[in-house]
């Protein structure tokens, strides 16, 4: 049951507007995320050995982050299982056991004989910069665990309607990050270590502040249900709830991992491997913008009709894709880029043509994200998984083939990326179709 502020809430008439004051906290706290990147790639620009450490740390975050993709649907799990006593404790026991597991996995990866199997034979990773990936790696081993238990009680808040605690959190977090990366460029830190260890000390902070808000503002508190035959109940049951969740996340960042490794086999890898990464990050400090897109989805689902959840969705990422569009064209967006990568004109030319292409991305995140949610909301996350499949392979069949073609390594890898979201979301709107023809 929710709190009687939020049914309050729920009976008035929801707008468009309603939908966007909602989201607009929640996307706060997404993009200060993912501002973190850019804010650690402009520090590694301005260090000595600027491309070395821009691709050691692009490649450790791509590994670190596949770990941590099993358990990035906590969120909205935690949202959409907060109604009852024995569903929020089921995810809870789940939350400690998948975030440990992964936590020790992360920790044998970091062992010089399956990294170097791993790392050097499967990926790729160049000589260079798998040792320095390899100890960056090891500065973040909690990284699994801290994600875990931060989107657990992130979800709790967003239902129980705190938003902005969760975007408080993220600022938060940014501030500590700058903090950090300050001191670390004052006193001449090697840069990988020194962006791995902002990474890790980031995360950690705002799982604490998240935690901290979610029991002084009551999200903690035992809801009245006992439980209810549409929700899972036990471990069991949460494992079959959850896994068509993880298993997407999983396949979504397998494949950015691997892509990495595609791209060190381009024929301009050297500077590519540290480009990509790069441009990637500003790609998503816009992109990321959109993703909360799924969790007012969830929360309003059966609620509000879906036609205006779709033109909520269609607005946030038509938005969010015109100024991306404006940051790769504009003499301003060019500026915004030269001091992102230190005025490095090689760089600079390899990083805008990738904000060009992929300027559509941030509606097509949007969408992705909206046809998620009507699954998630709906009880039904096979069909997130199927389509995850398909998306995936589109990307890497693209990403390989473009690279054979001689294809420079970053357009390869936006092309790419581009290919996958589309047929994504062709899958998804597939299945969302044929489910209500049923």
């Amino acid at each position: 049951m929710k709190p009687a502020a939020n049914n309050t809430k729920e009976s008035s008439k929801t707008t468009l507007v309603s939908l966007w004051r909602e989201f607009i906290p929640l996307s706060l706290s997404d993009v200060t995320m993912a501002c973190g990147d850019p804010l650690i790639s402009t520090t590694l620009a301005h260090l000595p050995f600027a491309r070395i450490n821009l691709a050691a740390i692009g490649v450790a975050k791509a590994l670190a982050v596949f770990f941590e993709s099993p358990i990035i649907t906590i969120l909205h799990t935690s949202n959409a299982l907060a109604p009852t006593k024995k569903s929020r404790h089921a995810l809870w026991q789940f939350t400690l056991l998948a975030g440990g597991s992964l936590t020790l996995l992360l920790a044998l990866l970091t062992l010089p004989s399956v990294f170097a199997a791993i790392g050097g034979r499967l990926l790729g990773v160049p000589k260079e910069i798998a040792g320095t990936v390899r100890h960056v790696l090891m500065l973040m081993v909690l990284w699994p665990l801290a994600i875990g238990w931060r989107r657990y009680f992130q979800g709790l808040l967003i239902y129980n309607g705190y938003a902005r605690a969760i975007a408080n959190a993220s600022i938060a977090r940014l501030a500590v990050m700058g903090a950090v990366l300050a001191v670390g460029f004052a006193t001449g830190m090697p840069g990988a270590l020194l962006a791995g260890f902002t990474l890790i000390v980031g995360v950690l902070v705002e799982a604490i502040l998240v935690t901290l808000a979610a029991q002084r503002l009551g999200a903690t508190r035992q809801p009245l249900l006992e439980d209810s035959p549409k929700l899972p109940d036990d471990l069991p049951s949460v494992w079959r709830f959850y896994w068509p969740l993880a298993s997407s996340m999983l396949l979504v960042w397998g494949g950015r991992a691997i892509l990495v490794g595609i791209i060190a086999r381009a024929d301009d890898a050297d500077i590519a491997l540290a480009a990509w990464p790069a441009a990637w990050g500003l790609v998503l400090v816009i992109a990321n913008a959109t993703r909360m897109v799924q969790q007012v989805i969830i929360r309003n689902r059966g609620q509000v009709e879906d036609r205006l959840l779709i033109v909520f969705a269609l607005t946030v990422g038509g938005l969010c894709s015109l100024l991306l569009l404006l940051a790769g064209s504009t003499a301003f967006g060019e500026k915004l880029v030269e001091s992102f990568v230190g005025g490095d004109r090689a760089l600079v030319e390899r990083v805008r043509p990738v904000l060009l292409v992929c300027s559509p991305i941030p509606l097509l995140v949007a969408l992705q994200n909206a046809i998620q949610g009507f699954f998630v909301g709906e009880g039904r996350t096979v069909g997130v998984t199927r389509a995850t499949s398909v998306g995936t392979a589109v990307l890497l069949i693209s990403a390989f083939l473009a690279v054979q073609a001689g294809m420079n390594g970053t357009i390869s890898a936006a092309i790419a990326m581009l290919a996958s979201l589309v047929t994504e979301i062709t899958c998804l709107a597939i299945n969302q179709w044929t489910l209500r023809q049923a």
